[in-house]
């Protein structure tokens, strides 16, 4: 269920903004799924499957004047699994 999933971006100095956390109730999938601060939808106000645009739980500018230089990480939990890609 994508209500036990938390994705996480992490800039390559450390700072980190929640993207989804824990939304869609029992329902499945993030397919073609974007985060977007000027998006018309709230991530916490779509349903899953989730698909589109949304803006994400803590907004994207948190990272406003970071240099983009180095590895960014996309993390991911669901209960007792975790997920983690660079």
């Amino acid at each position: 269920y994508t209500a036990d999933l938390i994705i996480t971006l992490t800039a390559p100095n450390g700072k980190a903004v929640t993207l989804f956390n824990r939304r869609g109730g029992s329902g499945d999938n993030l397919t073609g799924t974007t985060f977007n601060d000027e998006a018309a939808t709230l991530i916490r106000n779509g349903r899953a499957p989730f698909s589109g645009s949304f803006r994400p739980d803590a907004a994207l500018s948190g990272f406003d004047g970071l240099n983009p230089v180095g590895n960014w990480t996309l993390s991911g939990s669901a209960g007792w699994q975790s997920l983690h890609g660079d």
